[in-house]
C-alpha cells in the first residue's frame, strides 16, 4: 500500500458522535482512514496525540473578515491569520457595508480571498434589495450558498423581495440569511432613547426594543411559510427568538438560526465596564435572555455559534465614551470562537462535546452546503483537523492575538480549547504557535445548491 503522508496516532477522535481512541490517516488532503493504530499504513509523518482531543476544524459561518473600504480594522490576511490561531479552518465572508451583489463582485471578493486568505473560505452575497435580487441564480451558480438580507436601516428589503428571495431559496436550495429587527419598532425605539440625552453606553443596548427582534423573526418564519423557502436567522439575542425559532421547527419549517459567542457571554450591563467596545448590533440583553440563548442551542433550537466579527478600531470605540452614538458598532471574536464555547458552554457543562462539535463544525458545514468536504471527521472529506489538550488553558490577552484592531472584550479571561495543532487539507498548518502555511494557501470552496450539483458531484 502507498505510504500516507500524514497519520495521527494514539488519538482520542471525535468520531460519528462519539470519542474513539485510535489514529487516522490523510492522503492529498483528504481523510483516508481511521483506526486503531495496528491498521494503519506507514507515513512520511507522523503525529503522535497521546492525551489529545481530535476534533474536526471550526466553521465561522459569519465574520466580516474583508471590505475593502474597512481594511483598516481586518481584512482577509490578518482575519485569516487570527482564525487559524484559534482552530478556526474555515470561514465564510459577510459583507459588511460594500455590497457583494453581483457576479463580478462575488468573484472580485473570491480572487482577493485565494490571494490572501491562510484559511479555506467562501462567501454570503448580498445585501439583496429590490434592483438585485434577480441576481441570486447567477451567482448561485458560482457556488454561493447564502444571501443576507436586512429588514432594518438603509440596507433593508422591500417584503415583496423578501418574498421574492425566498422564493429563490426555495427553487435552487439556497438561504436567505436574514438581519433581524423590524425598522418601525427599533428605529422608533433608538429615537426616544436619544430624546432622553443620555449618551451613556448603556444607552445603545436599551434602545433597540427586545419587541424589534421578535415581530421581525415572526414575520421572516411567516414569509418562509408562505413560500417554502429557506430562512437563517443571523445572531438572534432574545428568548422570544428562540421561541419563535422553537415554534417554527416544530412545524416543520426550513428555518436554522445562530448565536453569537458575545451575546452567550456578555449582558447589557457589562457595557459599564466596556462601555463603548461592547457595542454591537443586535445588542446585548438581560440574563434572561442569555439564559434562554444557552438553552436553545443545548436542545437543538439554535444551530450554529459563530463571532459576528466586525472589530473597529480603539479610535473608532474610544469615542464612545463621550457618546455612545459615536462609536463603530461591532467586536472582534474569531480568535476565540473555540476557547470561549469549550470553556463557557463544555467546561462549565452547559453543552457536550458532541453539541459543541455539531454547533461550531457539522452544522454550519451542513447548512451552508459544504458537509461534503467539510465540518467532520470522516473517510473521503478535507482533512481540516484541530488538536487540542483539554487540560490547557491560557489568559487572554489582546496583545498575544492576531487582530489588526488590538484589543479583546475577553481580555483577562482564562480559556480552555486553543489548538495545540491545526491541520488544514492534510497539512501542518499551525504547530505550538509556529505558523506553517502562507498567505493564499485558503481555497474558495464551493457550496451545494441546485445549480451546482453536477459540477460538485464529479469533484
Amino acid at each position: 500500500m502507498e505510504p500516507l503522508d500524514l497519520k495521527i496516532v494514539n488519538a482520542k477522535i471525535f468520531y460519528e458522535g462519539d470519542i474513539v481512541e485510535g489514529g487516522l490517516g490523510i492522503k492529498d488532503g483528504i481523510i483516508t482512514v481511521i483506526s486503531k493504530e495496528p491498521h494503519l499504513p506507514v507515513a512520511d509523518e507522523v503525529i503522535d496525540a497521546r492525551g489529545l482531543l481530535i476534533l474536526p476544524g471550526v466553521i465561522d459561518a459569519h465574520a466580516h473578515i474583508h471590505d475593502p473600504n474597512y481594511t483598516h480594522r481586518e481584512d482577509f490576511l490578518s482575519g485569516s491569520l487570527a482564525a487559524l490561531y484559534g482552530g478556526v479552518t474555515f470561514f465564510i465572508d459577510m459583507p459588511l457595508i460594500t455590497y457583494v451583489d453581483t457576479v463580478d463582485k462575488v468573484r472580485e471578493r473570491l480572487s482577493l480571498g485565494e490571494k490572501f486568505s491562510h484559511i479555506d473560505f467562501s462567501i454570503h452575497a448580498g445585501f439583496i434589495r429590490n434592483y438585485n435580487v434577480d441576481n441570486i441564480p447567477d451567482i448561485a451558480k458560482l457556488g454561493i450558498k447564502s444571501f443576507k438580507l436586512f429588514t432594518i436601516g438603509g440596507d433593508k428589503a422591500d417584503d415583496e423581495t423578501f418574498i421574492r428571495a425566498l422564493k429563490y431559496s426555495r427553487d435552487y436550495d439556497l438561504i436567505i440569511t436574514v438581519h433581524a429587527e423590524d425598522d418601525a419598532i427599533t428605529s422608533d425605539s433608538v429615537r426616544e432613547m436619544k430624546r432622553t440625552g443620555r449618551v451613556d453606553p448603556r444607552a445603545h443596548h436599551e434602545s433597540r426594543h427586545p419587541l424589534g427582534e421578535k415581530l421581525a423573526v415572526l414575520k421572516s418564519i411567516i414569509y418562509t411559510e408562505y413560500t417554502g423557502g429557506r430562512l437563517h436567522i443571523a445572531h438572534i439575542t432574545t428568548e422570544y427568538a428562540v421561541n419563535a425559532v422553537e415554534e417554527a421547527k416544530s412545524r416543520g419549517l426550513k428555518v436554522t438560526a445562530e448565536v453569537c459567542t458575545h451575546h452567550l457571554v456578555f449582558t447589557y450591563k457589562d457595557a459599564d465596564k466596556w462601555g463603548p467596545y461592547l457595542k454591537m448590533n443586535p445588542p446585548l440583553r438581560t440574563v434572561r435572555d442569555r439564559e434562554a440563548l444557552w438553552r436553545g442551542l443545548a436542545k437543538g433550537v439554535i444551530d450554529i455559534v459563530v463571532t459576528d466579527h466586525a472589530p473597529g478600531t480603539k479610535e473608532e470605540k474610544e469615542v464612545g465614551w463621550k457618546n455612545i452614538w459615536d462609536a463603530w458598532y461591532g467586536v472582534p471574536g474569531l480568535e476565540t470562537l473555540l476557547p470561549i464555547m469549550f470553556t463557557y458552554g463544555y467546561k462549565k457543562g452547559l453543552i457536550s462535546l458532541k453539541r459543541l462539535v455539531e454547533v461550531l463544525s457539522i452544522n454550519p458545514a451542513r447548512i451552508f452546503g459544504l458537509s461534503y468536504r467539510k465540518g467532520s471527521i470522516r473517510v473521503g472529506v478535507d482533512a481540516d483537523l484541530i488538536v487540542i489538550d483539554p487540560n490547557y488553558s491560557r489568559i487572554v490577552k489582546a496583545d498575544e492575538l492576531h487582530y489588526k484592531v488590538e484589543w479583546t472584550p475577553y481580555e483577562g479571561l482564562e480559556l480552555y480549547g486553543w489548538p495545540k495543532i491545526v491541520i488544514l487539507r492534510g497539512v501542518v498548518a499551525l504547530r505550538d504557535g509556529e505558523l506553517y502555511v502562507k498567505p493564499g494557501y485558503g481555497k474558495f470552496i464551493p457550496a451545494v445548491n441546485n445549480l451546482t450539483k453536477h459540477i460538485l458531484s464529479k469533484t
